[in-house]
């Protein structure tokens, strides 16, 4: 088969998730943007004011929501305090896109149609991934250039800019994480009726996991909470991610690509 043809499945599935994607992307950023030019000037001027204020806070909930008072008046702490609903937002849009692709002919019913193509199920599967990779790839280049831009007049060494791209990634390398969850889901579920309730599950799913680890503080709680694996403050204060929640991430990718891949290659296609 013609190498023009494997890119047909690669354009076609990005031409599908294209109005998916402006809308998510287009809400990751206003957010963005909303916190950093409504917020951000207000809060770091008003730091006595405020420090007043949250001193009432409940501390479990603040614990719960990962707020730490004492790191929030800098420009780290501030990011991180946004990072929050980001990376939420983020996990949604990366498991809506992975379960819309990869479910896209089990709700249409029409398995039988792809798979009767001259194109094997490996290559199928490859093209989709693609697909998915190069749309969350964009939105992350567009958050990171964001970044940038948000605190360049705020941030004058290089050196902090660069710590500030590097814990912008995290938003990245969490969606990779939370793809792998929609393509594995997809691939295993004999039916996918809705893929915003799904996506929104997993997304919350994740969010209650990070509240319950932030709240109890117990560290076995952090390996099964995904938004909290590369964590934004660590990056401000030691440069970098924990290696052990990195290895557990990457971990959790592989096995949800490979389990997903190798129940892809051999599923039966159902009679409609």
């Amino acid at each position: 088969m013609r190498r023009g043809d494997y890119l047909n499945i690669y354009s076609m599935e990005m031409k599908s998730q294209i109005k998916s994607f402006l809308i998510w992307t287009v809400s990751i950023l206003a957010i963005y943007v909303i916190f950093m030019t409504g917020m951000y000037d207000v809060f770091m001027s008003s730091k006595d004011v405020l420090e007043g204020m949250l001193e009432g806070f409940p501390p479990a909930l603040a614990d719960a929501f990962g707020v730490h008072f004492d790191k929030m008046f800098s420009n780290g702490g501030f990011f991180t305090f946004t990072f929050i609903y980001i990376s939420l937002c983020g996990a949604i849009m990366s498991t809506s896109i992975s379960v819309s692709v990869f479910s896209r002919e089990k709700r249409s019913k029409c398995v039988d149609f792809l798979l009767a193509k001259p194109v094997s199920r490996a290559r199928i599967f490859m093209m989709k991934l693609l697909g998915v990779a190069t749309l969350l790839v964009a939105v992350n280049i567009l958050f990171i250039a964001a970044t940038l831009i948000m605190f360049s007049a705020r941030i004058s060494e290089a050196a902090e800019l660069s710590t500030l791209v590097w814990a912008a990634c995290a938003l990245f390398f969490m969606q990779l994480v939370f793809m792998s969850f929609g393509i594995v889901y997809s691939t295993f579920a004999k039916k996918v009726r809705s893929v915003s309730s799904i996506a929104t599950s997993f997304g919350f799913g994740g969010f209650i996991l990070s509240a319950l680890h932030n709240l109890l503080e117990k560290e076995a709680l952090r390996f099964i909470a995904p938004l909290n694996y590369f964590n934004t403050e660590a990056v401000f204060s030691t440069g970098g991610y924990e290696v052990k929640y990195v290895l557990t991430a990457a971990v959790v990718f592989l096995a949800c690509i490979g389990l997903a891949f190798y129940k892809f290659r051999r599923s039966d296609t159902p009679a409609v």
